[in-house]
């Protein structure tokens, strides 16, 4: 199972990312398109927790094709290259970015909200798999190389910058560092490290971008308040750090989606406490 050269290795370790990588045939990705497309569907026709669910942050939980799209060889191979040999999926996440919109998301540390403790090492890392063509032009993802460097940065939480902006704003001097645009053809992806800055433009285009990410972690990564769950899709769980899951028997079951409504309020509560956290010791401040 082929994973990454020595040279994507070192790249990622330098700016906490790197880009392109070929995982999917375009045809593979075209169907895959269709098959989140369908899932999509489907989930709004339910309606409920299984709609609440059905973008993330547990898709894995949900749909068999996310359980086989996580444990894909080429996926598993690069993950060994960053995390070592035993690798849980903590989450799985549809990203859709419609035609014509007037927002885009603030630059951020996923590390912020994800209050994950690797003790230190590069151990957890998100994929990030166009299903469409990304591009400057349809709102897609920017990095900000090396700022996974500089530790967890103060974040303020508002609309941002002429109202457009959303979600959690890290405060850090952009001019100091390299931007990259994440530009994909379906089936390629990009990795980044958790702690890189990063945001997303506006769809100035008349098509739909789509894009499924997945967040693998080494199981000696570790919740910094328990419990909270992940997958195991390779190796073995010698740590116990997180409640193991199951994959789901079919797509959109019951059982599945009682299992994931589970794993997410397991996630939310501890979470939300964190956020607390955050916002007594000033990490995270109101605009």
């Amino acid at each position: 199972m082929a994973g990454l050269t020595q040279r994507q290795v070192s790249d990622f370790q330098r700016d906490g990312f790197v880009l392109p990588l070929d995982i999917l045939a375009e045809e593979e990705a075209a169907e895959l398109r269709d098959t989140v497309a369908g899932h999509l569907a489907v989930s709004r026709r339910r309606g409920g927790a299984t709609a609440a669910l059905a973008y993330g942050p547990k898709v894995h939980l949900l749909s068999s094709w996310a359980d086989r799209l996580v444990r894909h060889p080429t996926l598993l191979g690069v993950a060994e290259s960053l995390v070592g040999p035993d690798i849980l999926v903590w989450g799985t996440q549809i990203f859709v970015k419609e035609p014509g919109g007037d927002t885009d998301l603030a630059w951020h540390q996923d590390a912020l909200t994800y209050d994950l403790d690797s003790q230190g090492r590069l151990a957890a890392f998100r994929v990030w798999l166009a299903l469409t063509p990304t591009s400057v032009e349809n709102g897609t993802m920017r990095f900000a190389a090396g700022t996974h460097r500089e530790g967890i940065l103060a974040h303020r939480r508002g609309a941002g910058l002429q109202g457009m902006m959303r979600g959690d704003e890290a405060t850090f001097d952009e001019s100091r560092f390299v931007r990259r645009d994440v530009t994909l053809r379906p089936g390629q992806c990009s990795l980044h490290n958790m702690l890189v800055v990063h945001g997303s433009g506006v769809n100035r285009t008349d098509e739909t971008r789509i894009a499924f990410a997945v967040d693998y972690l080494a199981t000696s990564v570790s919740p910094r308040r328990r419990p909270d769950s992940a997958l195991l899709v390779k190796g073995a769980d010698t740590h116990g750090n997180f409640v193991l899951e199951e994959s789901p028997d079919g797509d959109l079951g019951e059982d599945g989606l009682a299992r994931c409504t589970e794993a997410v309020e397991m996630r939310m509560r501890r979470l939300q406490a964190a956020e607390a956290e955050r916002r007594k010791t000033g990490t995270l401040t109101d605009a």
